[in-house]
């Protein structure tokens, strides 16, 4: 059900209050932009700021409420709140510069049990100069009701914290302000950087929305671990599934359209602006290098190349780029060369594994995977589609590793993930191996 400014309700009208209710925010324009659920008492005030929920405190003392800066969500359990909440407070503020009359859109979904109950649409056509928004209010008045209060708020997250009774020490006010106009700054040279690079290319708008959000997600990491991204140097390697049951998504342009997302990876790790690219099935082929004079008609390129599809072994295209192969020479007299391997004692590799199904070959996978767990290498396993992943899901459990060197995401719509969701998905558990978290 579509809502607007000035909307007032019942939640009980709409969902079940004794199950767990999820709001979900998602702002779109050129700047990083910062959720808070405030959690008030009667007096509208902060008097326990433990319930102040945002990237830096994820939850509140018992997970009453919870969030997930992947997405943007907050997950809400009402009845368990204590007494003294009676008001939940969800605003979203620009870090750095910008107002929130330039964003493209805002949107809130209230949510249960996966479906979408309530939305808020807005976009900069409903504030100026405002630095923040006050969305929605969901408040305790005999029952638990909503209020879509949309307003704009001239301050930043600390004058919101300001306005709701929260105290900011001096200093911790300016180390507020230094980190706002860094992450600003890092978000804005990593843009400009990236579209130095992209300057000529035919494909520039679309590429630079894909290079925007990408930013922000490097802003969010950096926010979240203290690894900047933007200044990490790797080499970046594609390995895609090229089995039977994958046709489907390249003849719909779903594999085109994540390349074209891929492609601001290339160009933010690598000097040389390109990505590695393996197709695989139980065998695997290397493809011509992934970079923005080609990436436009790629899969045209591997559609028409003659490689055809077959079944799904994950060892031999690992042990190729980690170990590397042997390639046929052609001539009279044939015989192979010897390609070095991808992975060394450089720059660390950063390999996204795309597939839509299990594999065969289990043994070899966990023995290349073992092998290479003291290398400077970390693979990304991205399942696509509704197959059953139950080997990549046991993953985390694999023994015998000196390190944890894979991560594992399911991403069953590909062609409707968003940029946040894809760079979230890809990017997340690369920089926790980064700062050794795993």
């Amino acid at each position: 059900m579509k809502i607007e400014r000035g909307f007032r309700g019942k939640l009980e009208d709409y969902l079940n209050i004794s199950q767990p209710v999820q709001v979900k925010i998602s702002t779109v324009g050129n700047a990083v932009y910062d959720t808070c659920c405030f959690g008030v008492d009667s007096q509208e005030k902060l008097s326990d700021d433990r319930y102040m929920i945002f990237y830096n405190q994820p939850q509140s003392p018992n997970r009453e409420i919870e969030y997930s800066q992947n997405s943007d969500l907050y997950t809400m359990r009402l009845e368990s709140l204590p007494a003294k909440i009676e008001k939940l407070v969800f605003t979203v503020s620009i870090d750095g510069n910008g107002t929130m009359g330039q964003i493209q859109s805002h949107t809130i979904n209230i949510i249960q049990n996966g479906n979408s109950v309530l939305e808020l649409s807005l976009s900069g056509r409903d504030f100026d100069s405002e630095k923040a928004v006050i969305g929605i209010e969901i408040y305790k008045k005999g029952v638990w009701r909503i209020a879509v209060v949309a307003r704009g708020f001239n301050g930043g997250l600390g004058e919101l914290l300001k306005n709701y009774g929260g105290e900011i020490a001096e200093d911790s006010a300016n180390n507020q302000n230094n980190k706002q106009n860094n992450n600003s700054n890092s978000s804005e040279n990593l843009k400009d950087r990236l579209m130095g690079k992209i300057s000529l290319s035919k494909d520039k708008v679309n590429l630079e929305k894909h290079v925007v959000n990408l930013s922000k997600c490097v802003v969010d990491l950096k926010k979240k671990n203290g690894i900047d991204l933007g200044n990490t140097r790797a080499k970046v390697v594609v390995a895609l599934d090229f089995s039977g049951s994958m046709g489907t998504l390249y003849r719909s342009g779903t594999v085109q359209q994540t390349i074209n997302k891929l492609v601001p990876l290339g160009l933010t790790f690598d000097d040389n602006g390109s990505i590695d690219m393996f197709l695989f099935h139980d065998k695997f082929i290397k493809l011509r290098d992934l970079d923005l004079s080609n990436y436009e008609n790629y899969v045209n390129y591997i559609l028409s190349s003659g490689y055809r599809m077959g079944g799904t072994n994950y060892a031999p295209v690992l042990c190729a780029i980690i170990e590397g192969y042997d390639e046929p020479v052609g001539g009279f007299f044939g015989g192979t060369r010897r390609i070095a391997p991808i992975v060394d004692n450089g720059d660390p590799t950063f390999i996204l594994f795309i597939t839509d199904g299990a594999n065969a070959d289990h043994g070899a996978t966990n023995r290349i995977i073992k092998k290479c767990s003291d290398m400077n290498v970390f693979i990304q396993f991205i399942g696509i589609g509704n197959y059953r992943f139950d080997y990549l899901e046991k993953l985390d459990d694999m023994k015998g590793r000196v390190r944890d060197n894979t991560g594992f995401s399911k991403m069953s719509d590909l062609a409707s993930a968003s940029d946040n969701e894809l760079y979230m998905n890809v990017l997340e558990q690369f920089s926790n191996w980064l700062k050794g978290l795993q």
